[in-house]
């Protein structure tokens, strides 16, 4: 009980550091009096400076409850950068890369040492070094520029367009707006379920000690990282009143449903390596499959009284988790604990929605 409290409070701390992300630098102004019924204040030049922005260009202005929300237009200008990868690990340059997609760069500069032969695919780091490897999976190095296009193809709207002697080019393909957003976020519900429904299959029918086990949920995760990268990205680059109120806990929310989605690939490893039956947590399973659609339904339509059963749901699976004991089957206690750690992630998000309300 110990270890899972100190995990949900480290979630916790995770939880409370990314609200405080997306926040903005707050500055005074003093309003200036110009004419007879004008009136002014200065915008702050490191902003100006940022937007290029020039006398005489035109900015938007959109009023949202007392706040004015000021958005700037670049002047067609591209947002670059360019990232060194030369001893980065795979881990590592999916940090880098990932960040500054999110971030919303519209061209991003790849270097990378040219005499280099061979690097690790960048899919492959962990199955190669870890879980994998320990069930026989062995992957060969290849190109620089071939890791390089397994990596971008991972990321919606991006493509690698230029490449030359140690360097690749990956530029924004097409227009984000607010609709992809919405479009994007169902997405990531809908994938979501479906590996509820993938992994309760597999438990039901006691699928296990297959490698292709792994493979299927780990591809189906990564499906729903693109996504989540997608939002984080569109969330950066999208200034309208629509997307300020609830922008760091759209964040949150984002980073949850990632750690959440992370669950099933963990799921996915044990039934890999167990050689017994697990069905005796299938019950469990569809309990948190559950619990989750009325998280999801209180997100797209929240209402008081459903978000007291919600409560009450929340206390009944932790009562009965209390309740339980460990088994010989240690492979069905694992699935039982990542099940239960799904159920913290889903109790989170709800107090995020909660806050949106508000």
């Amino acid at each position: 009980m110990r270890k899972d409290l100190n995990i949900f409070a480290h979630y916790l701390l995770c939880l409370i550091y990314l609200q405080t992300l997306g926040e903005y630098d707050k500055m005074k102004r003093r309003i200036i009096r110009q004419g007879h019924n004008t009136l002014t204040m200065t915008l702050p030049s490191e902003w100006v400076k940022k937007l290029n922005l020039n006398p005489g260009d035109e900015v938007e202005v959109a009023e949202d409850a007392s706040s004015l929300i000021v958005g700037g237009k670049q002047n067609g200008k591209l947002k670059t950068t360019s990232i060194d990868i030369d001893g980065l690990s795979v881990p590592m340059l999916w940090r880098f890369f990932q960040s500054a997609y999110r971030e919303g760069y519209n061209e991003i500069k790849l270097v990378y040492d040219a005499n280099k032969k061979s690097y690790e695919g960048a899919y492959d780091y962990y199955a190669s070094h870890f879980e994998y490897a320990k069930l026989g999976e062995k992957h060969p190095e290849k190109p620089a520029f071939d890791m390089i296009s397994e990596l971008v193809n991972r990321f919606i709207g991006m493509a690698l367009i230029d490449h030359g002697d140690g360097y690749c080019i990956i530029k924004e393909m097409g227009e984000l707006t607010a609709k992809e957003f919405d479009n994007s976020l169902r997405r990531v519900f809908l994938l979501i379920l479906e590996l509820f429904d993938k992994v309760i299959s597999l438990i039901r029918e006691n699928k296990t000690g297959d490698i292709s086990i792994c493979k299927t949920l780990h591809a189906m995760d990564v499906n729903v990282d693109r996504f989540i990268d997608y939002c984080c990205r569109i969330n950066n680059k999208i200034h309208d009143t629509s997307f300020q109120k609830n922008k760091p806990a759209m964040f949150s929310t984002l980073f949850l449903l990632e750690l959440l989605s992370d669950e099933f690939k963990y799921i996915g490893r044990h039934l890999a390596k167990s050689k017994k039956k697990v069905d005796e947590v299938s019950s469990f399973a569809e309990t948190i499959k559950k619990h989750f659609e009325m998280y999801y339904h209180l997100f797209y339509k929240f209402n008081r009284v459903d978000a007291i059963k919600f409560g009450q749901n929340d206390f009944r699976i932790y009562n009965d988790h209390f309740k339980w004991r460990e088994s010989l089957n240690k492979d069905a206690d694992s699935i039982r604990g990542h099940l239960m750690q799904i159920s913290k992630f889903v109790f989170c998000l709800m107090e995020l929605r909660i806050e949106m309300e508000y």
